[in-house]
């Protein structure tokens, strides 16, 4: 699931071609052609066969991207391990295995019981005749207070079993250094940011097309590299990198798709492409399952970005995106292409729009600039906009702190990863139906309070009803994953139109920084095992029951100004629309 997108946006306002005087003096392009897209899409159809054939081949990366962001799981997974011992010969005690281990490695006191230590091993001070005597002797010899407790010096032995290799493994990131693995997620979750704070300029500004094609070179090229990465450093840079292509990558296909649909069809687009983030979440796990060695793993995840040298052929600009920069016979030739794919002839009308412009869509000079600081300048807004905050975080916080924590569920590691990605895909689809019967407020409260005891519920089942714990883990991811849908169109119907793009910005950051808490709230189980689940579960209840405090806006019309929102749900207004006008 991947943050940025702006399906909720039901009348997104996209940028009208430029005044003609203003295109001949800045680009020096003849205005004898003016597209209107708007109109063509009365024969193309919203969502017609041409858009269907573009949009589902662009919106393949977001598999590859799902590959790159949940594959951290097998990458740095942790098998079981243990200090590895000097080279000691105890046969001469005719001890067994277990004796051996009683004898160097301490016991610790854990949630479940007492368990030898994966990060102490003991040192002794022993000669050889004391390996020649009886376990039982040598035991009697040294007891417990006169073992010296120490560090893993010697290095750590790995169970193999399951992988043949990870970052885990190769570079000793347990116990003291177990952070690092965390903070290389919390780095992804910063590249996320940071992407999406500049990629929408980059793309804004390009193209939709170029960035793209760009980004995915990025990614292939860092993708590649981090597999031969020297150390966990290199590997953390390299992730930050992939990060922030990674984010633009998984928006402008959604930018495309919505900007050559109607406005009906936007919510179905997005929809689309978080499927197909699903979709690579559960193929994920097969490979996985077939390729155990991180490195080569690595290297058949990040191959297939290579289909992004077929997108110069395949994947066309964005008409609309062209009509904004008046390159308005670039426009047509799409348009026509894709009226040849739809087998409909367009009339000359078409391409040879008179309609007035606003000023607003000249850009005049007299149009208003707005910030994030006016998400907090009135009452409401303000109240509004910090409890959509905290839901937005929780919200990314819950679902990474589950989709990243499937190997502390009791269970094949391999079937419940793929459990939990297969999970969204019902949760999208039903998200639709929940909105309408519903109502967005209701439908946001009840599935993060569910989805929060759902997760709670989980680390309090005894270890043989794994079936269990997996069951409501699931449950859990279900509730967040419908949630982001959910929360996502609930934000751009609560945000007047001046300020709903700022709006889903900023909302998608704080979900960056929810992402970026989650893997250290998991080391906190290191205390207490529980402990990273009651807090998921005990946020995502709160941030349920605050949600109650937002007005509802199923059925309602969307707000166009900051006035209009202030007031949203109001029997009588309270702010003067000529008073914000002249703060303005």
């Amino acid at each position: 699931m991947e943050y940025g997108t702006s399906q909720g946006d039901m009348k997104y306002k996209f940028p009208r071609e430029m005044s003609a005087e203003r295109n001949q003096e800045e680009f020096g392009f003849s205005d004898s052609i003016r597209v209107n897209y708007d109109k063509a899409l009365q024969y193309l159809g919203g969502f017609g066969p041409w858009q269907k054939r573009v949009y589902l081949l662009a919106c393949l990366p977001a598999i590859f991207n799902a590959f790159q962001t949940m594959g951290i799981v097998f990458i740095a997974a942790e098998p079981d391990f243990s200090c590895r011992q000097p080279d000691v010969n105890f046969t001469g005690l005719n001890a067994t295995d277990a004796e051996v281990r009683n004898i160097t490695v301490p016991w610790e006191k854990k949630d479940d019981g007492w368990k030898q230590s994966q990060c102490f091993r003991y040192s002794y001070n022993f000669t050889a005749s004391d390996l020649e005597t009886s376990y039982r002797d040598f035991v009697d010899r040294y007891p417990v207070a006169n073992r010296t407790r120490i560090k893993c010096d010697q290095g750590y032995v790995y169970d193999r079993s399951q992988f043949e290799d990870t970052v885990v493994t190769q570079w000793d990131v347990v116990c003291d250094k177990k952070w690092q693995v965390n903070m290389i997620q919390s780095l992804w979750m910063a590249g996320l940011m940071f992407g999406s704070f500049f990629g929408g300029h980059a793309a804004d500004i390009w193209g939709r097309k170029p960035v793209l094609l760009f980004l995915m070179a990025v990614q292939f090229l860092f993708g590649m590299a981090s597999a031969f990465s020297p150390n966990y450093a290199v590997l953390a840079a390299f992730r930050f990198i992939m990060a922030s292509a990674c984010m633009i990558i998984f928006e402008i296909p959604f930018v495309i798709g919505a900007e050559m649909v109607s406005p009906e069809k936007r919510t179905l687009v997005g929809m689309i492409i978080m499927i197909y983030w699903a979709v690579g979440y559960v193929m994920l796990a097969g490979v996985a399952y077939l390729i155990r060695s991180w490195m080569w793993f690595q290297i058949a995840v990040t191959i297939p970005y290579l289909i992004g040298f077929a997108y110069y052929w395949l994947i066309p600009e964005s008409p609309r995106w062209l009509i904004s920069r008046n390159r308005q016979s670039e426009a047509k030739a799409i348009v026509e292409e894709g009226a040849k794919i739809a087998k409909v002839t367009l009339p000359e009308e078409v391409f040879h729009d008179d309609t007035p412009l606003t000023k607003e869509e000249e850009g005049g000079s007299d149009r208003v600039l707005y910030t994030f600081v006016d998400l907090f300048r009135t009452p409401n807004l303000r109240k509004w906009t910090l409890n959509l905050f905290f839901n937005w975080a929780v919200n990314s916080m819950v679902y990474y702190g589950i989709s990243l924590n499937a190997a502390a569920f009791h269970g094949n590691l391999y079937l419940n990863f793929a459990i939990s990605g297969f999970v969204e895909i019902p949760a999208y689809l039903i998200s639709i139906y929940i909105l309408d019967k519903f109502g967005r407020r209701w439908s946001l409260s009840s599935l993060m309070v569910i989805g929060g005891l759902a997760c709670t519920s989980a680390f309090f089942v005894p270890k043989h009803l794994f079936w269990l714990t997996t069951t409501l883990a699931m449950i859990g991811k279900f509730c967040i994953t419908a949630t982001f849908a959910i929360v996502y169109i609930f934000t751009a119907e609560l945000y007047p139109t001046v300020i709903r793009q700022i709006g889903l910005g900023m909302g998608a950051m704080m979900a960056r920084v929810g992402g970026m808490v989650a893997p250290f709230i998991d080391l906190l189980g290191v205390y207490w095992t529980p402990m990273p689940y009651v807090i998921f579960g005990g946020t995502s209840i709160a941030a349920g029951l605050l949600a109650l405090l937002l007005p509802e806006t199923k059925g309602m019309d969307l707000t166009a100004t900051i006035a209009d929102g202030e007031n949203f749900g109001k029997k009588d207004g309270i702010v003067d629309e000529e008073r914000e006008t002249a703060r303005l």
